[in-house]
């Protein structure tokens, strides 16, 4: 991987920017008049973001910034980037979401301001100090929760099973719905019984005398019934997907390319039953409603 930076070093299009007396020019870093590392930008596929590269004046690497996209969760919510400062190959990482000017020009402000930079090398007490004092980190933190306090809203979210969403589901008696080894549901079926009561109706007749009459004919229309599903969260609570885009199951919406939910949890659930309604469980999960 050093090898392939290295290459990258000269091979990127000028960035000038003055911030305070930070300037980086072609792919180094100066502080004041004074170069101090060098810096290499990759094109990331989460374009416009890039990962970044500090790279020390005796061509050493020094501090990764790579970016890593955060998925939403549900349709409602947009994904977002962060990033993941990797120090000295590897042994020690921080996150961090960043919003505003050009990121390699803050993250050359952020060696500066924090001292991160002692000769050609990053020094281990400032690190330390700057990743217990960075507000980036915390951000993240912040626009994380934003995300589960929006999922607990109109979600439910803290009502639910804390598990693997990614394993398969299964559904047992036809009722106890599980994952990952752990109960997340309930499915209740009943019925719903409506008395039809006594219809009326009028009708003319004559009478012996050849009179018009009215005859009153009453007709027990009896009761009707109808079978109903609900599925139920841990707390008891009727999951409701109103307002909510839920995927229609037909046929075709099956194995579309990739791997889904139900496509893997299809294969254990055996019966009949559990695959008519199997289809609508894994929806609610991947919609973080159950």
């Amino acid at each position: 991987m050093k090898k392939y930076i290295l290459s990258l070093c000269f091979a990127f299009f000028s960035l000038i920017s003055l911030a305070q007396d930070i300037n980086l020019s072609d792919s180094v870093i100066y502080f004041g008049n004074k170069p101090v590392a060098y810096y290499v930008k990759v094109l990331n596929e989460t374009d416009p973001h890039y990962n970044v590269y500090i790279i020390s004046l005796d061509m050493k690497l020094l501090l990764a910034a790579q970016v890593v996209k955060f998925d939403a969760p549900v349709r409602e919510l947009k994904p977002f980037y962060y990033y993941d400062l990797i120090l000295d190959q590897e042994k020690d990482t921080l996150a961090m979401y960043h919003e505003g000017q050009a990121f390699p020009i803050e993250l050359a402000n952020l060696l500066k301001d924090y001292k991160l930079l002692i000769g050609n090398a990053i020094d281990e007490r400032a690190w330390r100090k700057f990743k217990n004092d960075y507000t980036g980190n915390r951000a993240l933190k912040a626009k994380i929760k934003d995300y589960e306090d929006y999922l607990v809203e109109y979600r439910h979210f803290d009502e639910q099973t804390v598990r693997d969403r990614s394993k398969p589901v299964t559904i047992i008696d036809d009722k106890i719905i599980m994952q990952d080894g752990k109960k997340i549901g309930l499915i209740i079926t009943g019925t719903n019984t409506s008395v039809g009561g006594i219809s009326t109706s009028y009708s003319p007749v004559l009478t012996r005398d050849n009179k018009v009459a009215v005859q009153i004919n009453n007709t027990d229309r009896g009761a009707t019934s109808s079978e109903y599903t609900q599925i139920l969260l841990p707390s008891k609570r009727q999951v409701r997907p109103e307002g909510i885009i839920i995927d229609t199951y037909t046929r075709k919406t099956k194995h579309k390319g990739h791997q889904s939910l139900y496509d893997i949890s299809l294969p254990l659930n055996k019966s009949a039953r559990n695959e008519d309604i199997l289809w609508e469980i894994c929806q609610y999960v991947d919609n973080y409603l159950l």
